[in-house]
């Protein structure tokens, strides 16, 4: 079997050597250009596979990132939904706990109206009994009075009774005076005459 041997390392061009005898190796040669072909194949086809995965790993990072932007979108919208409801719920307790508080004061004040209106109630039923008590003192203070203005007028009429017959008695004195004094009066006329 004859052997090629290349001289100069494999710079040297096909066909290009020392060859033993002058016959040229021609399988040797087509396996090399084959070899050189796959090689150079499988590098283009490689690239094509990286420039590919290069594209769809920027796409799925495109889409990550608006993926990614979106959800950022969606927490900021929850976290200000949450910072307005929990606002809504600040003001709101505080509507609570202040009409809790109204509501507690007006009881309070209910309370005392109504402990007033009692108060007013038994000073209204006092007054009443006091000026049924006093009517009633009055009635019997004006009876009282009626009976004793009865009493002196019994006694005005006892006293002119009496007066009347005080007059009577004085009167009938006078006449018997009279009547003695004009028998005296005849008497002495009498004796006169007869003087």
């Amino acid at each position: 079997m004859l052997r090629h041997r290349n001289v100069g390392g494999g710079n040297e061009v096909m066909g290009e050597g020392i060859f033993i005898g002058d016959v040229e190796e021609p399988a040797r040669s087509s396996k090399l250009e084959k070899s050189g072909q796959s090689e150079g194949g499988c590098w283009k086809y490689l690239s094509l596979l990286m420039i590919v995965a290069t594209v769809l790993s920027l796409c799925l990072n495109a889409f990550q990132f608006m993926l990614i932007d979106g959800y950022l979108r969606d927490i900021q919208e929850l976290n200000d939904t949450h910072n307005n409801r929990h606002s809504e719920w600040e003001a709101d307790r505080h509507s609570v706990e202040e009409c809790r508080a109204e509501m507690q004061k007006m009881e309070s004040h209910m309370n005392n109206r109504e402990t007033e209106k009692n108060n007013l109630e038994q000073e209204v039923t006092r007054l009443t009994k006091g000026q049924d008590e006093l009517e009633k003192g009055q009635e019997e203070q004006l009876q009282r009075e009626q009976e004793e203005l009865q009493r002196q007028q019994e006694a005005q009429r006892q006293e002119g009774d009496q007066l009347r017959q005080q007059e009577e008695v004085n009167q009938e004195a006078e006449q018997q005076r009279q009547l003695q004094e004009e028998q005296q009066r005849q008497q002495q006329e009498q004796q006169h005459q007869e003087g």
